[in-house]
């Protein structure tokens, strides 16, 4: 569609929100909503019309609350509310977006990342649909071509509508819990602009999350009476709580070859699956986990003899070295997040009792280590865990999944389970690094062995073991085209 015919459509409110502190050891938070009304937005096929509701937000004697608290707050002036309505005739498809800006001009501001913001969409019973989580304002370095959205403001939700429809919406915005007033002066102030983006075109592109999510398959499928089509999406899989985690449920790829090539830094690489992770902040999300195809070469885990994650020479390599420095273009670390590593260890790997892809799960997420060794690690670039590659197999004739699973990973070499390691799309490079360690050596850390098994190595080998970084890529990013197969590998943007 040409540019002539874009439409874009704006539709503005302002939020003022007045800070001021009340004695030495607590504040008093006044929020005060003032908003101008933009009554309708007509252009050809579309109108698109803007509602204010009478209420405004205004909050007095507010302290820093919970997100629990916050979220759910219904007094008469600490939430506000809005309509979006539109009128389309014909053939067209708008992408919209809702958008906070901050606007404040005062010189005693408190900052975005004290306020939380959090958006609902009322359904026709009157519930409350959650549309966005509480996020603090964080503005968007990049701006969203499909709803004209500029960069410098913080998306709050953005869909797209081929069909007239009206949306109620509810916002909330409140200080974050962990702000402490205590000599910040008084008088604070932060004012937020929200504005409604909108434009025909193309569909926009959701979460790459959502759109393979959708796609998976459940737990109880079993593999060979899946379809082919099946057979080439992600998997589900549960499991329970550990010493660092709860309960949780990922979605992993398995078999020999599925559809989970993408193009990554200009690069193949491969979707691990996707996870509930810690950013390291304790805000848990969905997130894409990615590996390189290719090995970037044979390099110490760590010249020094300690395997220790964050101290680790391949660790810095990836991270601020010359990986991170040289190999990364800026697209491709704009699209990585901060994530919580675990870095427990096994004492061993010989025997069933402690060598079961599941057992490795729960060790890697454990807290047994070498003494004075890391539990986790905050971070951007890690390796895979040797659960990631006994998840991966689909088993074979000879052999099946439930049987590779109920197989210690030091015994996949062995003849009679071939069919586990051959149906592994990780089996790719043998003398392949992990991140979890030994716990019972000082210098030892798991690797995937030539032969297929999992076994221990002593991390100042130089000469052979090769080093495929693994990500996790952030909730935003999309995939703008492709269908994951290694001729058409899914292309990101964010």
């Amino acid at each position: 569609m040409s540019k002539s015919k874009e439409k874009v459509i704006i539709l503005g409110l302002i939020l003022l929100m007045i800070v001021a502190v009340v004695g030495v050891s607590y504040a008093a938070f006044s929020y005060t909503g003032t908003g101008t009304q933009v009554n309708s937005i007509t252009s050809g096929a579309i109108m698109m019309t803007y509602t204010e509701s009478d209420n405004v937000i205004n909050m007095t004697g507010a302290l820093p609350t919970t997100d629990a608290t916050g979220t759910v707050r219904l007094t008469e002036g600490e939430y506000f509310d809005f309509t979006i309505s539109s009128n389309i005739t014909g053939n067209v498809n708008i992408n919209y977006e809702i958008s906070a800006k901050d606007v404040t001009v005062s010189d005693r501001k408190i900052d975005g990342s004290n306020i939380k913001l959090y958006l609902t969409r009322i359904t026709e019973d009157g519930t409350e649909e959650e549309l966005m989580t509480p996020e603090t304002y964080n503005e968007e370095t990049n701006a969203n071509n499909y709803t004209g959205r500029p960069a410098g403001e913080m998306s709050l939700y953005a869909s797209s509508m081929n069909s007239s429809e009206t949306n109620n919406y509810r916002l909330r915005m409140y200080v974050t819990e962990e702000y402490n007033p205590q000599g910040d002066g008084g008088g604070l102030e932060f004012s937020v602009k929200i504005n409604v983006y909108g434009k025909d075109g193309d569909k926009m592109p959701v979460p790459a999350v959502e759109t393979l999510l959708a796609k998976t398959n459940p737990e109880g499928l079993d593999y060979n009476s899946a379809t082919a089509e099946q057979q080439k999406e992600m998997w589900t899989f549960s499991h329970p709580a550990t010493e660092q985690t709860g309960a949780l449920t990922d979605y992993r790829y398995i078999g020999a070859n599925p559809n989970n090539y993408i193009t990554f830094n200009n690069e193949t690489w491969r979707i691990i699956g996707v996870f509930t992770v810690d950013d390291g902040t304790g805000k848990m999300e969905e997130r894409l986990k990615i590996i390189r195809d290719e090995s970037i070469g044979t390099i110490t885990w760590d010249t020094n003899s300690v395997n220790n994650w964050p101290t680790a020479t391949l660790n810095t390599n990836l991270n601020s070295g010359d990986y991170w420095t040289n190999s990364l273009g800026s697209e491709a670390k704009e699209m990585i997040g901060d994530t919580l590593w675990y870095l427990g260890g096994a004492a061993n790997y010989e025997s069933v009792s402690t060598g079961l892809t599941s057992h490795f799960y729960s060790y890697e997420r454990g807290t047994d280590v070498y003494s004075g060794r890391d539990t986790f690690w905050v971070g951007k670039v890690g390796l895979m865990y040797p659960s990631d590659y006994g998840y991966a197999t689909s088993g074979g004739p000879t052999t099946d999944r439930n049987t590779c699973l109920n197989k210690e990973l030091s015994s996949w070499n062995n003849s009679s389970f071939s069919d586990c390691k051959n149906n592994d799309w990780l089996f790719t490079y043998a003398y392949q690094w992990t991140i979890t360690p030994m716990s019972s050596y000082n210098g030892s850390v798991f690797f995937l062995n030539f032969t297929g098994s999992v076994n221990g190595n002593p991390v100042d080998s130089d000469n052979m073991v090769q080093a495929l970084p693994v990500v996790f890529l952030k909730s935003n990013v999309k995939i703008a085209a492709g269908d994951g197969s290694s001729s058409n590998p899914y292309i990101l943007e964010i």
